[in-house]
């Protein structure tokens, strides 16, 4: 169905097009005028980075044991990860593919561009601004990217939880790759990797992603919503700029940027909400740590709270009967989630659990096992949504208030009128 337009429409057109008329050949200018080594150019070693190990949070090293999780080492194509000693090496087979990054459940691995917040950027502000978003990978686009595609080194080093939040907010993400393209890819696990992933935050969304295969059919077209909502900003800038004589630009980068703030507050927010509910330390004084993939996947479910019957999400419990409270569990748990107390209680929070695997496996007796437990556990109450909801009320009851004092008061009003036009009337006989 056609989009609804308006005159404010027409007008932004139509400002559009005078701009190109003005200056017909500005981008030719600009190039021919621009130092050669300004110009970018396409360079796929631009969109990858080698991660860096941080082996204290690791649990095959914190456990001295290689065996303890060997995610990154079974989705690495090269072979380049080597994890002994209680470190980690990455060799110079490394081919920056980033499916480490996404692999390590305790995210013992960093980089820059490909972490779980600045993947959510990325694609968040790709998404919001344009009326479809795509992320590809460097070997499907093969160019300089427009400002709607998002290029990452392969597209399996987005986490499932950074999919979720991505795709309960943005209904018109895209995933572009050509057919076969990773047919002849260096990266031989991605496909798989990419593919689980998504088909997990499928699951928990309840609705897929599109897939687009032929470059012809990518578009770039900005949201006109957003076109119209920075149109008129604009105009009210300018009337400002009369006054103050300065020339403060509102772009649609700038606009991007509060709406990622708003999510960093709600993410600050919900990090204070569960400290407060859970406490910040254990009873031992170990800081519990809430890592940025649950943490993005809890912001989604907190505005989504439904979709958490979808969530297949795992806890560990301890069979006290088998227990020796020997603490192995504790210290290798890479948040901090497992409390064992001075009298003996042994519990897991949930809300930090990341179903790493680790304490099952160090468990010298076997008392530890995974089981299926609600998502609703995880799911902290919106607090904004539910202060809004008590204004709302609060104000439609001053508003019943009001109305039924203006009502009373026109009823003593008429009733004056009466008693009034009923002493006329006597004094008339």
């Amino acid at each position: 169905m056609a989009e609804k337009r308006d005159f404010l429409d027409d007008i932004i057109d139509m400002s559009q097009d005078f701009k190109a008329i003005k200056n017909p050949l500005a981008e030719i200018a600009n190039s021919l005028a621009a130092e050669p080594g300004e110009i970018p150019v396409w360079n796929p070693a631009d969109y990858k980075e080698r991660p860096r190990p941080a082996p204290p949070s690791c649990t095959s090293c914190k456990s001295k044991d290689p065996t303890t999780c060997t995610r990154c080492i079974d989705v690495c194509p090269k072979g380049s990860i080597h994890i002994e000693g209680g470190g980690i090496e990455i060799d110079d087979t490394c081919i920056k593919c980033g499916l480490c990054v996404s692999a390590c459940p305790s995210e013992s691995y960093h980089a820059r561009e490909i972490n779980a917040n600045k993947l959510y950027d990325r694609i968040a502000g790709a998404a919001a601004s344009h009326e479809t978003a795509y992320v590809t990978c460097t070997r499907a686009l093969g160019r300089l990217p427009r400002e709607n595609e998002v290029v990452l080194p392969c597209i399996g080093v987005v986490p499932s939880e950074v999919w979720l939040a991505l795709m309960v907010r943005f209904s018109h993400l895209s995933i572009y790759l050509p057919l076969g393209i990773c047919d002849r890819c260096r990266t031989t696990t991605g496909e798989e990797v990419y593919c689980d992933l998504i088909a997990r935050a499928e699951t928990w969304a309840g609705f897929g992603l599109d897939l687009v295969v032929d470059e012809a059919d990518l578009t770039c077209e900005m949201r006109r919503s957003w076109q119209r909502k920075e149109f008129v900003e604009t105009i009210l800038k300018s009337g400002e700029r009369l006054v103050s004589r300065t020339n403060p630009v509102l772009t649609a980068a700038r606009r991007v940027t509060h709406m990622l703030d708003a999510h960093k507050k709600q993410m600050s927010a919900l990090q204070r909400q569960l400290d407060k509910a859970v406490g910040t330390t254990s009873s031992k004084n170990r800081r519990r740590i809430l890592l940025d993939r649950r943490k993005i996947m809890m912001g989604a479910l907190q505005k989504h709270p439904e979709l958490a019957a979808n969530i297949d999400l795992y806890e560990p419990l301890c069979d006290m009967d088998a227990c020796t409270l020997c603490g192995a569990c504790e210290q290798v748990c890479p948040t901090h989630c497992i409390e064992i107390t001075d009298d003996g209680r042994w519990s897991c929070e949930p809300e930090f659990c990341v179903q790493c695997g680790a304490c099952e496996h160090v468990c010298p007796t076997k008392a530890i096992e995974y089981e299926f437990c609600d998502a609703s556990d995880i799911v902290l109450p919106d607090e904004e949504e539910r202060d809004r909801k008590e204004k709302e009320a609060e104000q439609k009851a001053e508003m019943e208030k009001l109305k039924e004092q203006g009502k009373a008061s026109m009823l003593k009003g008429l009733d004056m009128l009466e008693k009034l036009s009923d002493s006329l009337a006597d004094n008339d006989r």
